[in-house]
């Protein structure tokens, strides 16, 4: 699945899964995974899809890929579906034991390894694989390239950018339930939809013109709506309880006041009826009195008696509780016999009837049961024979057989058994066989019968003794029954008298109660007259604000779903942007969403701080540290609304140190991903509820964070959860709180960390540096103006929450308060005091607002110093974007801007404001200058000075961004078609074209009509020496501004720009800004500090150890020194930890040699504090240039750039520095002392060659001083060794060993060594020889060390181009190329975005759209010209050009025109794509990014170039170039092969000199190795030659370094101010190579594509560049035109 992060990959293969109930499995990446950990993931998933034979989804993202080895085992397993040795053979065969049984029902069951294969089979059948990858970037396409399989075996899915369609279905999903109504929901959906499109070309302009990368994805935008869904009810409520707040106090007032003189009315009415009702109390009063005395006699006889009758019926009671309770013991007994009788059975008695012999239990049950039934026993012969006994059984059979036996038992008159039945049947019952356990052992029947007869006997035994007592409670309770009815008489008798009694105290209490009535109204209505007045008279002033407060809120209701949803779009999506780009998008939606008549707040009334801001939040963020300006307040709003948690971008440091001061009350916990124990220390804030802020961040987070950024939490219990962190679940308190921040100025964030979290830009803004200026400013200069002025914004914030309060509480209490407030004593009392206390502060704040006031009129006199300050930072953080190295604090940027008013503060402080001011500005903007100055290299230095005095020129509105745009590009967009061609041949073509793009800037619009009109006096300022001094023609000067003839002098001598910039920064800031301090090692130690450590950013040539060794002999300081590199960062870290407690020195060579232990030394310097580290203590770094090395130390510490020194004379005095006599003591010290000045020389003339690029050296090398050492020391070994000076040696030791042995060009070393013999020779040893033809440079006489050094001193400052033995002309070369370097450097701080200068502004979508179709329209795919199509349709040309054997040529030609046709199709696709996605119809790539970039800086796009042939032109001049080329192509496909090549023209030039030389080996039947070239230059013009029997004629050829004279046709010298020459016709005809002849005076002169000449061997064995060595005839030597540089190019640079 390739898509961004946050495009759904991830959640559809979970619905996927989930749907077709397979298992999902995904790694959790720990913070030391390592392969074993991966191979325990892949055994985990292997085992649940073949052991257990599961059906399961392996889901692997691009981000969990933490070695490159696993994609080598996913490889394997997407193409043969086994990981090799992923189970060892103790698993294998407990694996194979595991699924046997399987293999065995499959019939796969034969060994270990079928059935093992049974297993991965099972595998394969249930595992499916889903890979999420990510398109950024190139990890994607290189992973695709290493392993096929992913591409093979896999089926590739895309997601693109949701379609408006889909994103309309989400929004309406999910707004279905958000309570607003189905138009205004569909509204608000679409609006959704266009929010998420614009944000996305919102960002593809932010890359394009500022090089921020940012990514809208799906996730983007269901955080717009799930903000929006969580944010419009709250916001809703909170507006309209506010504004019903309002209306219920408005309310309360005019009800208040409307009543006042109905309560006057009332009062007057009602006060004679209250005399009335207290008369008729009074006669109540009297009547009441006497009848209470009656009823009380009454009521005291009756009570006497209620006591009697009540004792007694206690006594009956109390005899009736006895009776029941004795009766109680039986009944158990008696319940127990019952259920027994009615468990007997039918059966049962039938089986107990029957028996003959019966058991003596059943005999003894029935003889009980017939005496208890009175029934008579019969005599039978007793057992022994004597006499006859009593026998029951048959008694008892007839009893059985009674079919109502069990009816009389169960009916039996319990309470009247006669007593001698008891008599006779206890003895029965007492007998030991009578017992129920006894009996259950013989009969179930008989043991019922036998708890029967037991119950009866125990039943009457109690009756017996309760009868009696029965008896007596009947005679109690007939007495009781006779007192309780006389006692009822009585009772009704005091009741008659007692409701008589209470009639009347009802009337009384009635009458009573009016009066009481009557007087509380009069009372209650004279307190609500005083209370009214206490209202209307405390509150009546809030009548009219209120009033405008509920229309206001009002208003704001109504806008509320407008405002929300423009918020939520504002913390969804902008967080990431600068405050331009969020004030145009706000502005952009709000105007969307007013069109689609969705409510809201106009744009000018807009802003994230009213809708979502709380102002008393807001202070205290400020308190805290937050910048007071809206940018910053808007970034805290989103950090705290958004669901996500915050990434901010703080390259300064503001976010952290505002969290930091916010967050110290909450225990925070500051966390550096470097730290070895982080995920610890974050497992244990996740569990106690503690913030953390994870500092200084890279463009990665650990993968262990995903599950706390995503916010992962389980529910563990009612109010408890927890997190999963690597491999274990931690607490999760809901009281934790993350914090991100990064240093990086510019990080580029994938889509799967930036959907992740909210990133949130707080660079600073120059609004918000310059408050902080400010307050720093008068705090130093005027601090107790500034303390009493931070007094009263704490004291002014305190007011203004305690007011906020006080209205709260005052309409909480009216809103909560009934119908009539003024009922409500205490409210009215607490809403007066609340009145008098809202006054009492309002008048206090408007006093200290008024003081405020003041202060801040004061304050503003140092605004300027302030915003100078703010400007000024500004252009020093952006050097970093030119060299990496320039990282600058704004901690840093606050000493010296303290420092300057330290610095100036005696007897400044008492100056006038503005004089105090003015000189602040003066001493801190060089101050900053000198500081800044030594960290730059030389290069550097002027571009720093250029870039102040050009921002301070734009802040005066003295010059436009567009202006200065073009001053340094030379393109303003697509030229007009009027422009025509250049006024005349001396005028540059490049010159030509700049005026032609600046006359589309209004300050230039008439500036080629102009020059045509005076012609030849703009060739006089064309061709003067200094060009600047003169006066522009027809009195221009008073038109153009100084910066505008910069620019005019830009297009005709660039040349002459340098200079002219130093004028520039001279004329409007000074003469000291153009001359950078010297560099002093002391001065920058005092600047430093144990805990800074001091930089040397090194270039080559340059090294600091001697002087830095010196220097720390000098200060007495022990220094260790340690060159780092592989394995070397343990031994530095010791020597650190040492002399951080001896207080020694330690320096640390080469840093970016050692770029993956970088990270640890910006440990151990983040570790260094004042208390741990000795006060001697230093930390010396040096570097060359690399993005490695950690930014904070670049900031924190003092830099320094090292270089070697400029120009011949100080190179040479560089040499002689450091030598003494000694070296030079032996026996030929005169010829040493000869010789080594000549080497000075040479050494001197190597390093100061390169200044003119390709004239000097086709390759810039880097020739060290270790190849001088070299050098002397073999000069004086061979002095000595040697009789003679063995020159042949010294020049092959000196040319080809040392010095050679770093030139890898052929004809860079034929330089070197050309060079050398003008040294190393006889002659050097005769005093007076001359090293060029001026003399200047010389052999000095023979002297000492300090002879000779005076002789150097003597040279001139500044060297002239014949010295090198190059031409006058070479300046202009060095200079030109000095120019644009400059500029180009300024052209990378420029915004990318159009400006203008006045008039119309063009914005750069125009201006590419512009220059898309122009190009587009300039290339048709068939025209009348291109007869066959471009691209060419080459089968056809193939038809009138076949491949012959005698004519090579037709195969270069259809060659060249599949070369060309690869060209033509990428360049109008590009224009196309490009054309298509500034107008939005497709996606802004990053490659069509990169083009549009190129195309406004005027250059060729970066993908035209690969796949294009060499060029250095500009984009105009390029395509140009190419459509002439084509033409040529159609031409010769036209009219046939031409008479005179344009070899120009050639994609692939070496293929035509192949076919040249083929048709003549062909012709003449010779071996092609045996062949050379001969060359010959006409003197005809091309268009009057034929062609030639063999070989070519070719033109199109420009000689860089000399010229050609037509009349002598021999090479001669350049004329002045022209650089390039073309060549006449040159004929290439090949020879065998023993007719070649060469002339002593013919040079060698090599052809190059384009001037650059240096390029690389390509895959055909080619240079890229270099094309052929052409023999020209020359007046003079070889060596001369070698020193010269001259060659042949093909094409120019313009």
């Amino acid at each position: 699945l390739v898509g961004v992060g946050g495009s759904g990959r991830q959640s559809l293969t979970r619905l996927a899964a989930a749907m077709g109930e397979f298992a999902l499995v995904q790694i959790a990446i720990t913070r030391n995974y390592n392969r074993e950990a991966w191979f325990e993931d892949l055994r985990v998933l292997f085992r649940k899809a073949g052991k257990d034979n599961q059906r399961a989804v392996f889901l692997l993202s691009d981000n969990q890929l933490v070695m490159e080895a696993m994609l080598e085992d996913v490889n394997n397993m997407l193409n043969t579906g086994v990981v090799p040795n992923l189970f060892p053979p103790d698993e294998v065969i407990a694996l194979v034991d595991a699924v046997g049984p399987r293999a065995r029902e499959a019939g796969r069951a034969g060994n270990t390894q079928e059935t093992f294969e049974f297993f991965m089979d099972t595998c394969r059948a249930n595992l499916h694989v889903v890979l999420c990858m990510s398109p950024i970037g190139d990890g994607l396409r290189n992973r695709l390239r290493m392993f096929p399989s992913l591409v093979n075996c896999t089926t590739i899915d895309w997601f693109p950018p949701w379609p408006s369609e889909g994103l309309v279905a989400v929004a309406g999903q999910f707004l279905a339930d958000v309570g607003l109504e189905p138009d205004q929901r569909d509204k608000v959906v679409g609006q959704c939809m266009n929010f998420q499109q614009s944000a996305r070309l919102l960002s593809e302009r932010f890359v394009t013109e500022m090089t921020r990368h940012n990514y809208v994805t799906p996730t983007s935008y269901l955080n717009l709506i799930s903000t929006f869904k969580a944010l419009l009810n709250v916001k809703k409520a909170e507006v309209g309880t506010q504004k019903s707040r309002f209306e219920v106090g408005l309310g309360k007032l005019l009800q208040c006041a409307e009543n006042v003189k109905i309560m006057e009315v009332e009062l007057t009415e009602k006060q004679p009826l209250l005399a009335d009702k207290t008369k008729k109390v009074e006669e109540l009063i009297v009547v009441l009195s006497s009848r209470q005395a009656a009823a009380a006699v009454e009521k005291q006889k009756t009570e006497a008696e209620e006591a009697v009758a009540k004792e007694k019926a206690d006594e009956t009671n109390a005899m009736k509780a006895s009776c029941e309770a004795e009766l109680a013991q039986a009944m158990p007994a008696l319940e127990s016999a019952i259920a027994a009788l009615n468990s007997i059975k039918k059966e049962q008695i039938q089986e107990m009837k029957v028996l003959k012999t019966p058991p003596k239990g059943v005999r003894l049950v029935m003889e009980g049961v017939c005496i208890m039934l009175q029934e008579a026993p019969i005599k039978v012969a007793a057992e022994d024979g004597r006499g006859k006994v009593d026998d029951y059984w048959k008694p008892s059979q007839g009893l059985l057989a009674d079919p109502k036996f069990m009816d009389r038992l169960l009916n039996y008159e319990k309470d009247t058994i006669p007593s001698q039945v008891i008599a006779k049947v206890r003895p029965v019952i007492a007998q030991p066989e009578f017992k129920p356990e006894a009996i259950a052992k013989v009969s179930a029947a008989a043991l019922g019968l036998c708890k029967w007869v037991i119950a009866m006997e125990v039943y009457d035994k109690v009756a017996k003794v309760v009868e009696p007592k029965k008896i007596a409670l009947r005679e109690a309770e007939d007495a009781l029954k006779v007192m309780m009815s006389d006692l009822a008489a009585k009772q009704r008798a005091l009741k008659v008298i007692t409701d008589e009694l209470e009639d009347l105290e009802l009337q009384y209490k009635t009458a009573q109660d009016d009066k009481i009535f009557a007087a509380n109204e009069v009372e209650q209505c004279e307190k609500k007259l005083e209370r009214a007045g206490k209202l209307i008279s405390g509150l009546g002033g809030e009548r009219s604000r209120w009033t405008q407060m509920v229309a206001t809120l009002g208003e704001q209701y109504t806008s509320v779903v407008g405002d929300v949803l423009v918020s939520s779009a504002i913390v969804a999506y902008l967080g990431v942007f600068t405050a331009d780009y969020r004030e145009q998008a706000i502005a952009e939606w709000i105007d969307s969403s007013k069109q689609r008549g969705i409510p809201g707040s106009p744009a000018a009334a807009f802003s994230l701080e009213k809708v979502l801001g709380n102002p008393v939040q807001i202070r205290d963020w400020n308190l805290a540290g937050l910048p007071r300006d809206a940018l910053s307040t808007d970034n805290a709003i989103i950090m705290s609304r958004s669901s996500r948690w915050p990434l901010m971008i703080d390259p300064q440091g503001q976010a952290n140190k505002w969290v930091r001061n916010m967050e110290a009350k909450r225990q925070l916990d500051i966390i550096k991903l470097s730290q070895s124990d982080f995920a610890r220390r974050i497992e244990s804030c996740l569990g106690l509820g503690r913030p953390v802020l994870l500092e200084n961040v890279g463009e990665t987070l650990d993968s262990i964070l995903e599950p706390v950024l995503l916010k992962q939490t389980v529910k563990t219990g009612a109010n408890s959860f927890s997190i999963r962190m690597g491999d274990k679940n931690v607490d999760y308190h809901p009281d934790f709180r993350l914090y991100i921040t990064t240093k990086l100025p510019n990080p580029h964030y994938t889509p799967e960390i930036s959907t992740k979290v909210v990133l949130i830009n707080f660079t600073i803004t120059p609004v918000g540096l310059e408050d902080q200026l400010l307050g720093i400013a008068v705090e130093t200069e005027k601090a107790e103006l500034e303390e009493r002025r931070q007094r009263l914004v704490v004291e002014n914030a305190g007011y203004k929450k305690e007011i906020s309060e006080i209205e709260d509480r005052i309409l909480k209490m009216l809103s909560e308060a009934g119908d009539d407030i003024l009922e409500d004593e205490e409210l009215i009392n607490t809403l007066s005091a609340s009145k008098i206390k809202s006054s009492e502060i309002a008048m206090a704040l408007e006093v200290a607002e008024k003081t405020e006031g003041v202060i801040n009129e004061a304050r503003m006199g140092y605004k300027p110093y302030a915003a100078r300050g703010s400007l000024l930072f500004f252009c020093v953080a952006d050097l970093r974007n030119i060299e990496p190295m320039y990282q600058y604090s704004l901690e840093w940027f606050n000493l010296l801007f303290r420092g300057s008013m330290t610095d100036t503060s005696e007897g400044g402080k008492e100056e006038p404001v503005d004089r105090r001011v003015a000189t602040l500005i003066d001493h801190f903007t060089h101050s900053l200058y000198r500081n800044v100055c030594r960290s730059l290299f030389e290069k550097d230095k002027l571009l720093y000075s250029f870039l102040v005095c050009s921002r301070l020129m734009m802040s005066k509105n003295q010059v436009s961004a567009a202006d200065l745009r073009f001053l340094l590009s030379g393109v303003v967009g697509a030229a007009p078609a009027d422009a025509g061609a250049k006024p005349a041949e001396w005028f540059p073509d490049r010159a030509w074209t700049e005026v032609v793009q600046a006359s589309l800037l209004p300050a230039f619009a008439k500036l080629p009509a102009q020059i045509k009109e005076r012609l030849e006096e703009w060739r006089g300022v064309y061709e003067h020496g200094d060009p600047a001094s003169q006066p522009l023609p027809g009195g221009l000067d008073a038109q153009y501004k100084r910066f505008h003839k910069l620019t005019i002098l830009r297009c005709l001598r660039p040349d002459k720009v340098v200079d002219q910039v130093r004028a520039l920064v001279v004329a409007e800031m000074g003469e000291r800004y153009v001359r950078p301090p010297n560099f002093d090692l002391g001065a920058c130690y005092a600047d430093s500090s144990p805990t800074a450590p001091l930089i040397f950013v090194l270039s080559p040539g340059a090294d600091p150890t001697s002087a830095l060794i010196a220097f720390g002999d000098a200060s007495g300081v022990k220094m260790d020194m340690l060159s780092l590199g592989q394995g070397q960062g343990p031994i530095a870290e010791r020597m650190i930890n040492d002399a951080v407690d001896r207080g020694t020195w330690v320096v640390l060579q080469n840093c970016h040699l050692s770029p993956s232990w970088m990270p640890s030394l910006e440990a151990i310097v983040e570790h260094l504090s004042p208390d741990r580290c000795h006060v001697q203590f230093r930390l010396w770094l040096t570097s060359y240039p690399s993005d490695k090395f950690p930014v904070s130390i670049l900031q924190n510490g003092v830099k320094m750039t090292l270089q070697p020194p400029k120009g011949l004379k100080a190179n040479m005095q560089n040499t002689y520095f450091t030598l003494d006599d000694k070296f030079f003591e032996g026996p030929r010290s005169a010829q040493l002392r000869t010789l080594h000045y000549s080497l000075a020389f040479f050494h001197a003339s190597l390093q100061e060659r390169r200044k003119f690029g390709s004239l000097g050296f086709n390759i810039p090398y880097e020739f060290t001083d270790s190849d001088l050492r070299i050098c002397q020391t073999q000069l004086k070994m061979f002095l000595e060794e040697f009789e003679e000076v063995p020159w042949d040696a010294l020049r092959y030791t000196c040319g080809e060993t040392n010095y050679g042995g770093r030139v890898t060009d052929a004809h860079d070393r034929i330089t070197v060594n050309t060079m050398l013999r003008l040294v190393y020779t006889q002659e050097a040893l005769t005093p007076g020889y001359a090293f060029s033809e001026s003399g200047t440079y010389k052999s000095p006489a023979d002297g000492d060390v300090d002879f000779h050094r005076r002789c150097i001193a003597d040279l001139p400052d500044s060297e002239a181009p014949e010295c090198f033995g190059l031409d006058a002309n070479a300046n202009i070369t060095f200079a030109t190329a000095e120019t644009y370097g400059l500029f180009a450097s300024l052209l990378s701080l420029m915004p990318r975005g159009g400006g203008g200068g006045g008039g119309e502004v063009v914005s750069t979508d125009r201006v590419l759209e512009a220059m898309a179709t122009d190009m587009l329209e300039r290339m048709p795919t068939q025209s009348d010209f291109y007869t066959h199509g471009l691209p060419f349709r080459v089968d056809d040309v193939r038809e009138l050009y076949p491949t012959m054997y005698t004519e090579s040529m037709n195969t270069v030609l259809t060659q060249e025109l599949l070369r060309f046709n690869g060209v033509v199709v990428l360049i109008r696709s590009s224009l196309k794509q490009l054309r298509d996605a500034v107008r939005g119809v497709v996606v802004m790539s990053s490659d069509l990014e990169k083009a549009s970039v190129s195309f406004l800086n005027g250059a060729v796009p970066a993908m035209w170039a690969a796949k294009c042939y060499p060029t250095l032109k500009p984009l105009a001049s390029f395509f140009d170039d190419f459509m002439r080329r084509l033409a040529f192509l159609q031409t010769w496909i036209t009219e046939g092969t031409p008479k005179v090549f344009w070899i120009s023209g050639f994609y692939f030039t070496q293929s035509f000199l192949t076919g040249t030389m083929q048709n003549y080996a062909r012709k003449h039947k010779r071996a092609i190795d045996t062949l050379v070239w001969s060359f010959a230059v006409m003197r005809e013009e091309a268009g009057s030659l034929g062609r030639p029997e063999d070989g070519s004629y070719v033109d199109g050829l420009f000689l860089d370094g000399a010229a050609w004279d037509l009349g002598s046709n021999l090479m001669c010298d350049q004329a002045p101010k022209v650089l390039f020459v073309p060549m006449p016709v040159l004929w290439l005809r090949p020879c065998p190579t023993e007719e070649a002849r060469t002339a002593a005076t013919d040079y060698l002169c090599p052809v190059y594509k384009t001037s650059a000449r240096r390029g690389t061997l390509s895959t055909t064995g080619h240079s890229t560049n270099f094309v052929l060595d052409i023999l020209l005839p020359t007046p003079r030597k070889a060596s001369y035109w070698i020193l010269r540089g001259v060659a042949a190019l093909t094409q120019l640079d313009f």
